[in-house]
């Protein structure tokens, strides 16, 4: 491992920030790159929109499961071990998908898929912590968020480009193909950032209490699990909307599915160069509702607006891109030797909600937009009062003298 001081190194930084980048990629893809085929899967296998949310619901449910099986393994052998076994499996899932010719097994491909990337998902949190602290971890993980907030806009195009030509088998080949090149650069370029003596050898359970009894972590990641569970959302019926409802071709769709990113990457922007925190927050509180409402006021008539999704989602987006670097940041710097556990509860339970908001919005019939609308809205209630409540144990830590997180 380098030493601190070389971990500042621009060049050291890039190096990080490239291999970091191409593992998240690989979960990104898999959640994005399929929505431009997502009609052609289902007149293929015969399967409606509630059949269409499934497949991400269950890549979505197991990712978020999995990471807590990553986390504590890699406190304790390293991280690069489980990324090389977790890509592997996410390229077994993509071979089988590309050969499926039934729903179940597109499914179980999926969910193999997501196990897989699960340990991309829980490391890429834990891996800046083994290297920074406080602001330098807060500027990194920003920076992560806007490297990565490209990779959602390229996947539809490719998916798109990709199923017009090669069907939409020849996506997951193309996946499988991705992540193969992934699992090298990982093996060659990567080199494992805990060393043996800051490895964990507490008990599992022992160290997951050690996490969970910070009522100020646990607040953060109900923050962004509901924040998360909102983008998921949306992200899971905006094909349907924009190819059924809106009757759009499969480019618009792309186009319109991936305009909202470049609002997340202002708003990571916005986070990497504000010093407070409780302005960052209030910054993403106000964008975040901002976007449900411009979500729900249309669909309250059972209306599905494309101009209107469009804005919402945006804004909705770029709250999150404030609020992900910046709450990551607070949630993990406490946990130096618990970085892997704490990293694989926050990606962990931010994808298993985002997960179940998918299966519910695949379980509950849809009237224009006030499904989503009302979910959005639902999830900034819950990220107000969870960042309220942490704010309320930190003024309790001030006035009996405990120092705050």
């Amino acid at each position: 491992m380098p030493s601190p001081q070389s971990s500042t190194s621009p060049a050291f930084m890039g190096q990080l920030l490239m291999v970091l980048v191409l593992m998240i990629a690989c979960g990104q893809m898999a959640q994005t790159i399929f929505v431009p085929a997502l009609p052609v899967i289902g007149d293929s296998l015969h399967i409606g929109a509630s059949g269409l949310q499934a497949i991400m619901a269950s890549y979505l449910l197991a990712y978020g499961l999995c990471q807590f099986i990553y986390g504590p393994i890699s406190d304790r052998i390293g991280r690069k071990v489980p990324l090389l076994f977790g890509i592997a499996l996410f390229i077994l899932g993509a071979i089988i998908a590309a050969n499926s010719n039934q729903f179940a097994q597109l499914i179980v491909a999926s969910t193999l898929q997501g196990m897989g990337t699960a340990a991309a998902g829980a490391l890429s949190r834990s891996i800046p912590r083994d290297h920074y602290f406080g602001k330098p971890l807060q500027q990194f993980n920003s920076y992560v968020s806007m490297a990565v907030v490209f990779l959602p806009l390229v996947a539809p195009f490719i998916g798109s480009v990709t199923s017009a030509h090669f069907g939409w088998h020849g996506v997951y080949y193309f996946l499988a193909g991705f992540g193969t090149c992934v699992w090298l650069v990982i093996l060659l370029a990567f080199k494992d950032s805990l060393p043996l003596a800051r490895r964990e050898r507490r008990p599992v359970l022992a160290s997951y209490a050690i996490v969970l009894r910070s009522k100020a972590f646990c607040g953060y990641v109900l923050s962004l699990v509901a924040t998360f569970a909102g983008i998921a959302a949306f992200e899971a019926i905006a094909g349907v909307l924009y190819g059924q409802s809106l009757q759009m071709t499969p480019f618009w769709v792309s186009v319109y599915f991936v305009a909202p990113i470049p609002g997340y990457l202002i708003g990571a922007l916005m986070a990497s160069k504000t010093q407070s925190m409780r302005k960052l927050t209030n910054r993403g509180i106000a964008l975040l509702g901002a976007g449900a409402l411009f979500l729900l006021i249309p669909g309250l008539s059972g209306w599905v607006i494309g101009w209107s999704l469009l804005v919402g989602s945006t804004l909705f987006f770029c709250g999150a891109g404030v609020l992900f670097p910046t709450l990551t940041t607070a949630a993990l710097e406490p946990f130096p030797r618990q970085a892997g556990i704490a990293g694989a509860l926050l990606g962990g339970l931010q994808n298993f909600g985002a997960g179940m908001a998918a299966l519910i919005m695949s379980l509950v019939p849809m009237h224009g937009q006030l499904s989503i609308g009302l979910l959005c809205a639902a999830m900034v209630m819950v990220v107000i009062i969870a960042l309220s409540w942490v704010k309320h144990c930190e003024q309790d830590k001030g006035v009996t003298g405990a120092n705050p997180l």
